[in-house]
């Protein structure tokens, strides 16, 4: 009976060493983008919607 506990305790090493892997990401990024200034916040924002940009895209297109 206890070397099913074992393997059964065994088993749970994989994905729990994957969520933690997954949930130390996910709060670093968290963190990352709450210390953002917000300066750099609204350059992110623009970056899809700037002139230059559409206007980079274009040229790309057209070669």
């Amino acid at each position: 009976m206890s070397s099913r506990i074992a393997f059964d305790s065994w088993q749970m090493l994989f994905p729990s060493i994957g969520f933690c892997i997954f949930a130390g990401i996910f709060v670093l990024a968290v963190i990352r983008v709450m210390r953002m200034s917000r300066s750099t916040v609204d350059h992110m924002e623009q970056l899809p919607l700037s002139e230059e940009q559409s206007r980079n895209a274009e040229h790309v297109r057209t070669k």
